[in-house]
């Protein structure tokens, strides 16, 4: 019989979760997807069957507690997409003793990563955050400072495909940077937090349309899984 591998909370975390008296609210609907399909799923311990699930969540401790197992392959990356403010994917990317790409430019094997696209985005060839965007990066800052008070941050910023790459490099290290200066002033310790720009690199859509690379104009909270 094939074992199955599923990423899991860290002990640490997990007695951190039980002992928190005010979670951090994600009042949302989740539609929980893998990369392979056909993975298993489970939510608080609880087998709800293979990939895409639908299910809803109202605070980051249900977030966490998805989780999702194949026999052959392992998660590289669990990605928490924010669609709208009262939806969500959670992605899990699988592999078989590989890591994902941007863990591996970071130095990193598995990952955490909250991503922005739809909610984070920023105009052509600007770096300034939007209204919409606070609110959801004022959740982020809490979720940082509750349950990950002492972990590494990266905020990585991108581009769409449009201009030069020495120009779209800096553009996206601006992007973070902004992230960053605003995840600070909500009190997040701005020495853990490290920033890089990745330019056009890793695009989470097709840069052929306004609407796609509208999505690849996002920055990502990546954190050590």
């Amino acid at each position: 019989m094939k074992k199955s591998i599923r990423l899991t909370l860290p002990l640490a975390f997990a007695a951190l979760l039980a002992g928190c008296t005010r979670g951090v609210e994600m009042k949302m609907a989740i539609d929980v997807l893998s990369e392979p399909e056909k993975a298993t799923v489970t939510y608080k311990g609880k087998v709800l069957g293979e990939t895409p699930k639908s299910l809803h969540v109202k605070t980051f401790e249900d977030v966490s507690s998805i989780a999702a197992a194949s026999a052959d392959l392992e998660v590289v990356e669990k990605r928490i997409r924010i669609v709208s403010p009262d939806q969500a994917q959670v992605i899990f990317r699988m592999g078989k003793g590989g890591i994902s790409p941007v863990a591996k430019k970071l130095g990193m094997t598995r990952v955490l990563v909250f991503e922005y696209a739809e909610k984070v985005c920023f105009d052509s060839a600007k770096s300034d955050l939007k209204p919409d965007a606070l609110p959801v990066l004022a959740t982020q800052a809490e979720i940082l400072n509750q349950y990950f008070p002492r972990a590494t941050v990266y905020v990585c910023g991108y581009t769409d495909s449009t201009g030069s790459d020495a120009f779209n490099d800096k553009l996206s290290l601006q992007r973070a940077e902004a992230v960053r200066n605003f995840l600070v002033n909500q009190k997040v310790d701005g020495a853990r937090i490290k920033t890089q720009g990745f330019g056009k690199q890793f695009e989470v859509a097709s840069n052929a349309t306004a609407e796609g690379r509208a999505l690849n104009r996002r920055t990502e909270v990546i954190l050590p899984e």
